[in-house]
């Protein structure tokens, strides 16, 4: 069954780091190690979102049971704990920053969102947002968190206006007031950790400024979120990645046709997607190279595996044949 596995390679995306402490929920420092671990005596072979691209666009070989791993967004912890764990292991990595973050010009909406739920003193939310009316319970923490969910999702099919004037309105229902400075618990990492951090295995590219979701702004709009995002990667780092990554990345609801242009025109070899699936590196015609497929990091060492492995590529192919 090894073959299934030969023309594909799985990219892994990760978000957050676990820290109890500041009540960051994620992925434990010993899950991703565990899996770093798991590449490093199994015969698996890191590789970078570049060498990828490339290898779809010059058709460079890359080496057997390639697997490669991704984080979004530039939080502190990513910097102090991640990153570390990917140099150790000797396993290629690419951090994507929305710039804005560690410009300390403005922390995301979807983040504060989530802060303000998190720390109402409310039991029970009830209010109107976008013109749509919410109520739900949210004594506990598994509430607030399916009720942040919930808004999250909704909020993304409004303009940014819209979504701004939402978090403000549900933050004055629920009591809570919003700093204008990320708290702790959504610290940034700052350019000078960014550059101490540049490797021959960690890599960082643009995820726009803002992380707006980029449909949600006007076409001028989004341009200016893309570039400039990428002039700062520049302007910062030594060794910036020429590869996009969109906020959220749900094809044709986060982004689409118009997004892909932009990317194209701005000189990305390539852009990264959240849809799940492989990059098939024997059948490039298969890929959307400005949409390029990742899979969110497995919870369980299994799963990942599977991931890995040629099992979940089987499956994948059984359900859709």
């Amino acid at each position: 069954m090894a073959p299934l596995r030969a023309n594909v390679i799985p990219v892994f995306m990760l978000h957050r780091i676990e820290n109890k402490d500041l009540g960051i929920s994620g992925h434990s420092v010993e899950s991703i190690e565990t899996a770093l671990r798991f590449i490093n005596e199994h015969g698996y072979q890191g590789v970078s979102i570049e060498q990828i691209s490339d290898a779809l666009a010059n058709n460079i070989p890359l080496p057997k049971n390639s697997v490669a791993f991704t984080l979004d967004d530039g939080f502190a912890e990513q910097a102090e704990v991640a990153l570390p764990l990917f140099e150790k292991h000797k396993i290629p990595v690419t951090l994507f920053l929305a710039t804005d973050m560690l410009d300390k010009k403005s922390w995301s909406w979807d983040y504060k969102l989530e802060y303000i739920i998190q720390h109402t003193k409310h039991k029970q939310v009830k209010t109107i947002l976008a013109g749509q009316p919410f109520t739900a319970d949210i004594a506990s923490y598994d509430q607030k968190r399916s009720f942040t969910r919930k808004i999250r999702w909704f909020l993304k099919a409004y303009s940014i206006g819209e979504t701004h004037k939402s978090v403000q309105h549900l933050a004055h229902s629920l009591d809570v007031q919003v700093p204008i400075e990320a708290p702790a618990q959504y610290r940034s990492m700052t350019w000078q950790q960014a550059k101490q951090a540049e490797s021959n295995y960690v890599q960082f590219g643009p995820h726009t400024c803002a992380h707006n979701v980029l449909s949600q702004l006007s076409g001028e709009e989004a341009k200016q979120e893309i570039e400039r995002s990428w002039q700062r990667i520049q302007e910062e780092l030594s060794n910036p990645c020429p590869v996009f990554c969109y906020p959220t990345g749900r094809p044709n609801v986060d982004f689409g046709m118009r997004e892909k242009q932009i990317v194209a025109n701005a000189g990305f070899k390539s852009a990264l997607s959240a849809e799940s699936g492989y990059i098939d590196i024997k059948n490039k015609h298969k890929n959307d190279i400005y949409s390029l497929n990742r899979f969110a990091f497995p919870n369980t060492l299994t799963d990942f595996k599977q991931y890995c492995s040629w099992i979940e590529r089987a499956k994948n192919l059984a359900l859709f044949r």
